[in-house]
């Protein structure tokens, strides 16, 4: 008995020696959500950090073992997946999601803000543990994302998913294993010997974050080598691939997924931030791809923060790029793949001196009549006049794509249009699109205005006016817009580039569940003036988000329009504009007001604009008050800004270009439920609010700000406006009313106009 006890008591010892000796699977902690939120938040002060939150109706199974590696150095190792579906029974495709960290870093809860949302919307999503490198090097990692492939589609029935409907998507790193994994469907060589080896690892579909296509392009493997001729150590890239090019080829080569497209390889969206290195090989990928007939998407987030993922506003524009692809994949009910038009497949040129309108508006008449299309932009410079997109088109421009127009104003025909509040016959827009639902035009190219002479003919004309004494208007010099959509609902504008537009950048009319997300508008100050060259113009606009976005313009940056005149508000051609959301934009040096309600505007309600930075010398809520027309503001936040300004808020009468008609009316305004919370920056002052003498304002509402300025006087006639913890220079403002002469001298247009030559 002794002796067996004895026995056994040693075997214990044993197993509790060997359990000792295993070490413990080493971790790099050192990339998550909050060490790149204190990087990038002095620049990016708008950025609010996506956080887990399980939707209604999301099911969730947390750390499920997709696998176990026996005898590893670290004992025998289990990978785990957590898994998100609907709360229901249906099938529905899958997800895999790879997260990032350079092949060393981060782990599966970096997904889970992001697989919660695409969950909600008729996904199961998976975040899954893969190897790294303080565990194991290159290829461990891909085998176990293709085992993690493998087990989904063995597994499927148990999670109500469809086995023939798998894709996967990753983040940076992730991105790059993504996009590696859906490119080698069927390649034994990347396959590895992990579990469930009879079930394919094929995939049907990858979503690439910010990760790159390739290693061994010259510019990968020569960064390589000089960081380490710098530092004496391995960059991550190089230490993954177990050494330098010249020391490991064939893994640089095997792990670049541009080296191994086939016809078997998976379709594949691109979403990029605004740093070029993190998209490596991708317009090779894509061009490869095109010649196989394999579909391909690129998006553009114009920011740059590599781990945009991470954040609101970014991450709202991901789950939507994300998800619009996985139906189009997917759910061919939902979403029908369009059909392709390539300008330079139909006869248009390359060639920035040639005009070719005719060319490039044959092509978009060829997709109208064969039933809808995407007309793409390819590389290159097209110079066009105004181009008319027709129901069932859309215009997609490609990198280094851009539409130049023509600095010809007979280019642009007189049609049925809208401009400054009236409905009348004006120049067509470059881009026009009228009555096209469903409308898109996306990026990551460039629609350029190319507004160069227009500006200086504009300027030319208000100088010879100063001079003879006469008033001049707006229209005067006639000048294109940029972008005109009349009546288009659920059109979309997303990561594309709009610039030097001759007139108004974008203006939208009477366009309904309108998104305006991560597009860059920027018209200048320097060489010469782009004069009124709003970034966002909406007029009688209703349920609008513009997210994520650069404006930078020689005007306002969002403006909301309607009508002008004693009787706008009677007209069928004027509306109100409703329920707008503002989010995670930055607004630039060139403005010269962040939104504006005005100059022509009869009612506003529900307009929120939060979570944004500003860097200019105007006024970040800007109501003109117009003498001639009766005007509502009401239910307006602003709220979570940051930056520098030259006022928090600018109220005052705006008595340029109008008139009564004759009339003896005595149009008076009305602003009421406004509030202006959770400021911080620096700015001239806190403002004036000074309307028309018979104009109301009510339940106006300034709390928590915390502003330096260079005078605490804040110019109010209004005991109606409360101020609940504000400070200016880290006490209260001093309180003051303005007179009308006052109201003039403070009005920023009332004095820049008059100085516009001066400013050239």
């Amino acid at each position: 008995m002794k002796i067996h006890v004895m026995s056994a008591l040693v075997a214990i010892m044993c197993c509790f020696m060997a359990d000792a000796a295993i070490p413990a699977v080493p971790r790099d902690t050192s990339f998550t959500v909050w060490s790149t939120d204190k990087k990038i938040r002095k620049n990016h002060p708008e950025a609010v950090v996506a956080k887990p939150s399980l939707p209604d109706g999301v099911r969730a199974y947390n750390d499920v073992v997709y696998t176990t590696i026996k005898k590893t150095r670290f004992g025998d190792r289990d990978l785990h997946v957590d898994i998100f579906r609907p709360d229901d029974n249906k099938t529905y495709p899958a997800l895999i999601m790879i997260h990032g960290g350079g092949w060393n870093s981060g782990d599966k809860s970096l997904q889970i803000p992001m697989a919660q949302q695409i969950a909600s919307r008729g996904y199961v999503t998976i975040p899954v543990e893969y190897r790294l490198i303080p565990e194991a090097l290159y290829p461990a990692g891909l085998h176990d994302i293709k085992t993690a492939v493998r087990w989904v589609r063995a597994n499927a029935a148990q999670y109500g998913i469809d086995p023939e409907r798998i894709a996967v998507s990753g983040c940076s790193a992730g991105a790059q294993l993504a996009t590696l994994v859906g490119v080698t469907n069927g390649s034994k060589t990347h396959e590895g010997k992990g579990d469930w080896r009879k079930v394919s690892s094929d995939v049907q579909a990858v979503i690439n974050m910010d990760g790159i296509a390739t290693f061994v392009s010259e510019s990968n493997i020569a960064d390589a080598r000089d960081r380490f001729n710098k530092k004496g150590v391995l960059p991550v890239n190089a230490q993954w691939l177990g050494g330098l090019y010249e020391d490991s080829p064939n893994n640089w080569k095997e792990a670049s997924s541009l080296l191994w497209i086939t016809p078997k390889s998976a379709p594949v969206c691109f979403i990029s931030s605004g740093l070029p290195r993190y998209s490596d090989g991708r317009d090779s990928l894509v061009a490869i791809y095109d010649s196989l007939g394999i579909y391909s998407e690129r998006h553009r987030i114009p920011v740059d923060v590599h781990p945009f993922w991470f954040f609101h506003p970014w991450v709202d524009t991901t789950v939507d790029y994300a998800t619009s692809f996985l139906d189009r994949m997917f759910k061919p009910d939902l979403a029908k793949l369009p059909k392709r038009y390539r300008l330079t497949d139909y006869g248009v040129i390359n060639d920035s001196t040639l005009l070719q309108t005719s060319a490039i508006q044959s092509v978009i008449d060829r997709a109208e009549a064969e039933g809808g299309g995407e007309v793409v932009v390819p590389a290159g410079t097209y110079l066009t006049g105004a181009l008319f997109f027709k129901p069932g088109t859309s215009l997609t421009l490609y990198e280094g794509a851009v539409i130049k127009g023509s600095d010809d104003i007979n280019d642009y025909p007189l049609i049925p249009s809208r401009m400054e509040g009236r409905s009348i016959y004006y120049h067509a827009a470059l881009i026009n699109a009228y009555h096209v639902d469903n409308f898109e035009i996306s990026g990551p190219g460039t629609i350029n205005g190319n507004g160069y002479k227009f500006w200086v003919e504009f300027w030319d004309n208000v100088e010879r006016a100063n001079k003879s004494g006469r008033p001049w208007t707006n229209l005067e010099v006639r000048r294109p817009r940029l972008v005109f959509l009349w009546g288009c609902d659920n059109a979309c504008l997303s990561g594309v580039r709009l610039i030097n537009s001759a007139f108004w950048t974008s203006h939208f009319y009477r366009c309904n569940d309108l998104v305006i997300e991560n597009c860059e508008v920027q018209a200048p100050r320097e060489p010469v003036r782009a004069p009124s060259s709003d970034a966002i113009d909406l007029d009688g606009c209703h349920r609008v988000i513009v997210r994520g976005c650069y404006l930078n313009c020689d005007d306002d940056g969002v403006c909301l329009k309607g009508g002008k005149g004693v009787y706008a508000d009677c007209s069928y051609e004027n509306d109100s504009v409703t329920d707008i959301l503002v989010d995670g934009c930055v607004f630039g040096p060139n403005l010269h007001g962040t939104l504006t309600l005005g100059s022509e505007c009869i009612h506003a309600d529900n307009v929120v604009m939060r979570n944004c930075r500003v860097d200019n010398d105007c006024s970040v809520l800007r109501l003109k008050m117009r003498p001639d027309t009766y005007q509502t503001y009401e239910n307006i936040r602003v709220e979570n800004i940051t930056g520098r300004f030259g006022t928090l808020v600018e109220i005052l009468p705006w008595k340029q270009f109008f008139t009564l008609e004759g009339s003896n009316e005595h149009p008076v305004g009305l602003i009421r439920n406004v509030c202006i919370s959770n400021v911080s920056g620096s700015c001239e002052s806190l403002g004036v609010i000074a309307a028309n003498a018979d104009d109301t304002v009510i339940d106006f509402t300034i709390s928590d700000i915390d502003v330096r300025a260079k005078t605490c006087i804040f110019r109010c006639n209004y005991p109606e406006v409360r101020l609940d913890n504000v400070k200016v220079n880290g006490k209260s403002p001093d309180i003051l009313p303005a007179d009308d002469e006052m109201k003039d001298s403070l009005n920023f247009d009332a004095v820049d106009l008059q100085q516009g030559k001066n400013k050239m």
